[in-house]
């Protein structure tokens, strides 16, 4: 399934690389529905909603509360999507115990 490049699964805020994305959404389609690649979607949405909020924080600084609050709830989801997805390619047989690709 791998190629032989190494890379880590989470970046240094515990969030699913832009790699393992990529590799799990192609890995994806060895399993026998579409839930990786349509988890590795909503993650990538809500990365997009997250630096967004980095923008509406600059643009409307009197609703930086708000922005700051949706921000935090959006870095919650990322992390919860990141787990969600490692766990479900680890079930799927496509990730090992050390979380690496497991190679065809």
């Amino acid at each position: 399934m791998s190629n032989d490049k190494s890379f880590s699964l989470l970046d240094s805020n515990g969030i699913l690389t832009e790699e393992a994305m990529a590799e799990m959404e192609k890995s994806g389609d060895s399993v026998s529905c579409e839930c990786p690649g349509n988890l590795i979607h909503l993650l990538r949405s809500v990365k997009e909603f997250t630096a967004y909020q980095e923008k509406c924080i600059k643009v409307k600084p009197e609703d930086e509360m708000i922005h700051n609050w949706l921000k935090a709830t959006s870095v919650n989801l990322e992390h919860l999507l990141s787990s969600t997805a490692i766990n479900l390619a680890r079930m799927e047989g496509l990730i090992d115990e050390k979380n690496q690709f497991i190679k065809d």
